[in-house]
């Protein structure tokens, strides 16, 4: 257990305490993996104020005489006031209980089961594990059996996210040796009835069988033990052949995706038929009348023409009487000379504005002249001429309004349709996520083994085979934020790819930290609730050296809402 590790080291004589006024180097000499926390010993908590004191009035002078000690010039000087919230929050930290998730609000999840006592039961877990109840297997604190239904809480963990953010430590202490657990699996079951936790029955046991993908048989079988703070050998589990018989590559065969699948095919066509629907519907509405155009007023000085139009070839203009020419501003070649001269032919012609403006052609001989003209009115003809456009306008609204009307009741149908085959599509892709999540569990299922063992008592158990910390590396480092600031944290943990565990290392500095560098590691640490990392390519500028290195670990800023975000972050 990561808090309470036992090393007889003896006291240390007042000789010794004066030779390392140093609060740095006793730092780090109590900040050893495998060392009891010093202010654990009783003859430390009783002179700390005074060997704090002896520190501030050394430790400038002791750094004076050692310039040139690469030891010491990597040390931070710390006041007598950061030594007693330094040694404060150590005490804090190691108070705390046996299991002690590092981040609030995330944690693997209990399944529940409901057990009637007296007919007992075999229950499946997601993972394809199975827990083998028998009859009359439960008890109150007193041993009498219990009847009725009692409520059994299961949970597993697998790989080192669930490891970490369950708080259940990893840490074995065998014979004075520390062991970081390398698992197989481990779980945990409890059981209560009306809100209360029971016990296992005298003499009864519960079977499970526990899917793994590890089938080795190098690993024992473990409890923890909770009020010491450590986990207790029981032996060994059973390496069994998952007894499922379909395969894997039979399930992969069933996988595809749902945009694939003919029933997702189904509404996507049926789209395709409602938007054709729409537009066959639209081409058949009834279309408004033509807008009519606007009657204008003659400007003042502008040139104009009185001239006869075929109502045949402009209906729109033959309604209006009095109806004028007006000569554009963008005619260049027009001249009021022509006024003077009597043509011999004068032709109009829609213009380039439909509606808007016309081509008056003037011809005499051999000449001939192309002018831009405008249709306008005057005096008493310009407001009978708008009493007309009223008139016109006000049909061609009630048209145009009705046309809308039908073309927006005809959109609306399709919207309708298409929301429709959408819902049932994402009723169908959610059916078949459940599906697909089924068959994914169920191949890796044939792909694990089952680890089975007995449990005589409800607490958390584990598959696990110990082992050393990691080689290869091995130095002094200092923890960091990224904003060059001493992270105020106590545990730290190694997450080594090759290795299924957490390797924990105590107390910042790290005094005696080692990974392998040929695996891919992590770093993890929380403080004040928050997590920090380190990512695995920084850990190839870390140097085998004694000389106090720099870790800067990374805030996570994302805000994890399950277990499962978590993984899906760092890549498990």
């Amino acid at each position: 257990m990561k808090r309470k590790v036992n090393l007889n080291r003896p006291e240390i004589s007042s000789a010794e305490i004066a030779k390392r006024k140093n609060f740095d180097s006793v730092l780090k000499q109590s900040a050893n993996v495998g060392a009891k926390p010093l202010i654990k010993k009783p003859w430390f908590l009783s002179s700390v104020v005074a060997v704090t004191i002896a520190i501030v009035t050394t430790v400038v002078l002791m750094n004076q005489d050692k310039k040139s000690d690469q030891h010491v010039e990597n040390q931070e000087q710390i006041s007598s006031s950061d030594s007693l919230a330094l040694l404060a929050f150590y005490k804090e930290e190691e108070a705390k209980p046996c299991i002690a998730p590092p981040i609030k609000g995330l944690n693997v999840h209990y399944t529940t089961f409901k057990v009637i006592a007296e007919k007992g039961a075999t229950l499946d877990y997601k993972t394809g594990s199975k827990i083998i109840i028998p009859k009359n297997a439960f008890a109150d604190e007193n041993g009498k059996l219990l009847k009725g239904e009692v409520e059994l809480r299961y949970r597993e963990f697998h790989d080192a996210v669930d490891f970490f953010v369950s708080g259940i430590p990893m840490t074995y202490d065998s014979a004075g040796v520390k062991y970081q657990f390398e698992s197989a699996g481990m779980i945990e079951v409890l059981a209560y009835q009306n809100g209360k936790q029971v016990n296992m029955a005298p003499e009864k046991a519960i079977d499970i069988e526990m899917a793994s993908d590890y089938k080795g048989t190098e690993y024992n079988f473990y409890k923890l033990d909770t009020m010491a703070n450590n986990w207790s050998c029981l032996g060994k589990d059973k390496v069994k052949a998952n007894p499922e018989k379909s395969s894997a590559s039979d399930i992969k065969k069933e996988i595809v995706s749902i945009e694939e699948t003919p029933e997702y095919k189904t509404f996507e066509t049926k789209k395709v038929e409602a938007k054709k629907e729409k537009e066959v519907q639209m081409a058949a509405l009834p279309k408004p009348i033509a807008e009519p155009a606007k009657p204008a007023q003659v400007k003042k000085g502008k040139f104009t023409f009185n001239l006869e139009v075929d109502a045949k070839e402009f209906p729109e203009l033959s309604v209006y009487k009095g109806l004028l020419f007006e000569v554009g501003d963008e005619n260049t070649n027009f001249n009021k000379s022509m006024y003077d001269i009597t043509w011999d032919e004068a032709s109009v012609k829609e213009g380039n504005k439909s509606g808007e403006n016309y081509n008056l052609t003037l011809k005499k001989g051999l000449k001939k002249y192309d002018i831009i003209v405008y249709p306008v009115f005057e005096g008493k003809n310009y407001e009978t001429a708008m009493k007309t456009y009223q008139e016109k306008f006000n049909k061609y609204k009630v048209t145009l309004d009705k046309r809308i009307a039908d073309e927006k009741k005809a959109e609306e149908v399709y919207q309708a349709k298409v929301a429709e085959y959408q819902r049932k599509q994402e009723e169908l892709a959610r059916a078949y996520k459940q599906k697909q999540e089924e068959a994914y569990r169920q191949m890796e299922t044939t792909q694990k083994v089952m680890r089975a063992f007995t449990v005589s008592s409800f607490g958390v158990y584990n598959c696990d085979n110990p082992s050393v910390y990691p080689k290869g590396i091995l130095c002094v480092a200092n923890i960091k934020n990224d904003l060059n600031k001493n992270l105020l944290c106590y545990d730290v943990y190694l997450v080594d790819k090759q290795k299924n565990g957490l390797f924990t290392y105590y107390r910042n500095p790290l005094t005696s930290f080692s990974f392998n560098p040929k695996s891919k590691n992590m770093l993890w640490t929380v403080e004040h609730g928050v997590l920090y990392w380190l990512k695995p390519e920084q850990f190839s500028s870390i140097t085998a050296s004694m000389k106090m290195q720099d870790l800067v670990l990374s805030k996570v800023d994302q805000k994890f809402e399950n277990v499962e975000e978590m993984k899906a972050y760092f890549n498990f």
